[in-house]
């Protein structure tokens, strides 16, 4: 699907959207040790030590993870971390994973 098609269905569809992602963030913050961001939250780690950041994507449905550690290898571990904890969130709910454009 062209990003064109896929804006169109995003912008129809805004607020569901915008409830699932809020539902995905509170189910993180139910096993993570976070800090409040606004419209976001951040995770803070220490095996390995770093921070990974979860927020609704602003342009299109979805999460953004993003993860920084102390090195390449915790930055990668923690990324996937981040995005196991949201895929583990949106199964519970019911919410399937759609494909990137």
């Amino acid at each position: 699907m062209d990003s064109k098609q896929k804006a169109g269905v995003w912008m129809g569809e805004r607020d569901a959207f915008h409830a699932k992602q809020s539902e995905i963030l509170e189910a993180i913050k139910d096993e993570a040790d976070w800090v409040p961001i606004e419209g976001a939250i951040m995770v803070v780690s220490t095996e390995p030590a770093g921070i990974t950041l979860i927020a609704p994507n602003p342009t299109l449905p979805g999460v953004i993870v993003l993860a920084d550690g102390g090195s390449p290898a915790a930055s990668a571990r923690l990324q996937a971390v981040g995005e196991d904890m949201v895929r583990r969130a949106m199964a519970a709910r019911g919410i399937t994973e759609e494909e990137a454009a």
